[in-house]
């Protein structure tokens, strides 16, 4: 029995997302001069943010693909041998620039904010500590991602079929987390 979409792209980004972190606690480490030991609570709860915030990730790049189809269908003109006109699928230039911007802006400002929320309440925070993280970490995410994040969505709209777009931006998420964690030093 296969797995619906959701479910598997869910697996997939937890499964990457795991990865990142251990590699990311590698890096710390090596840049620390210290043995790698490696944070299994850490692990656990990036591994758990995944698990909650990639059904809704995968949502919220169907309903952009659904409100703003990526193609249209071009007829090609009839030619004298063949007859029949051919349909082919053309990149729709204006919805496909439309879905970059509102993931950058509205998704990217969303996702940086229920990162921080899932990730504050896995580490028993509480509301008012949350709140001061999202003011003070907020906009330093949100402009240090648009250094990665931008160059993923055009690809992921031009080219990546919609049901692989969490995988490919899971596996940008490795880089996102190495990022990260080389510059918070």
């Amino acid at each position: 029995m296969a797995l619906p979409p959701i479910a598997k792209a869910t697996l997939q980004a937890a499964l990457i997302n795991a990865g990142s972190n251990v590699l990311a606690q590698a890096i710390g480490a090596y840049k620390d001069e210290r043995p790698f030991t490696l944070d299994s609570q850490a692990l656990l709860q990036f591994t758990t943010s995944a698990f909650i915030l990639s059904p809704l990730t995968f949502l919220w790049l169907e309903g952009l693909e659904s409100k703003f189809p990526g193609q249209k269908v071009v007829h090609a003109p009839k030619s004298k041998t063949e007859g029949a006109a051919e349909a082919k699928p053309k990149l729709n230039v204006t919805n496909t620039v439309l879905k970059i911007i509102i993931d950058q802006v509205v998704g990217g400002a969303w996702n940086t904010v229920a990162f921080i929320t899932t990730m504050g309440f896995l580490r028993g925070q509480d509301w008012d500590t949350i709140t001061q993280q999202i003011q003070n970490d907020f906009w330093p995410i949100l402009v240090a991602g648009f250094k990665l994040w931008p160059f993923v969505s055009i690809l992921n709209f031009t080219v990546v079929p919609t049901d692989k777009r969490l995988l490919v931006g899971s596996l940008f998420g490795v880089i996102w987390a190495v990022y990260l964690s080389l510059m918070s030093g």
